[in-house]
């Protein structure tokens, strides 16, 4: 599967502050996953993609990232990352999910903060 012209990548205020604005850089949090987590959809249901703030209290759909340059990433779906968990938590991972949207980098990429960006609020 060839990767699509354009991934995005989803994050809170604290992370926006991490990665910042200015020819931004996107880098795997190695505490947790060793890779950053895109996906393809420009405005994906939040719950399917993972980015509701379930155990967390920041909004983690606050600022959208643009990565053109995705000829390393990789689908999650047939991923060796995936092949790797343990099969239990897979199954708790993608149980909600959309993970025929989700991407992947192994290393750092760089990204196109979209200021522009504006998450529909449900009143």
């Amino acid at each position: 599967m060839s990767a699509p012209e354009v991934l995005y990548h989803f994050t809170c205020a604290d992370g926006h502050r991490a990665i910042g604005e200015h020819k931004p850089v996107l880098r795997p949090q190695t505490r947790l996953w060793p890779f950053i987590w895109l996906t393809t959809e420009a405005v994906p249901d939040f719950e399917a993609t993972g980015l509701l703030s379930v155990t967390l209290t920041c909004d983690r759909t606050e600022h959208r990232y643009r990565v053109t340059r995705t000829a390393l990433c990789v689908p999650w779906l047939g991923s060796q990352q995936r092949s790797a968990v343990d099969p239990d938590f897979l199954n708790l991972l993608e149980q909600f999910g959309d993970p025929e949207h989700w991407w992947l980098s192994p290393g750092p990429v760089r990204a196109e903060w979209d200021e522009s960006w504006q998450r529909e609020r449900v009143s």
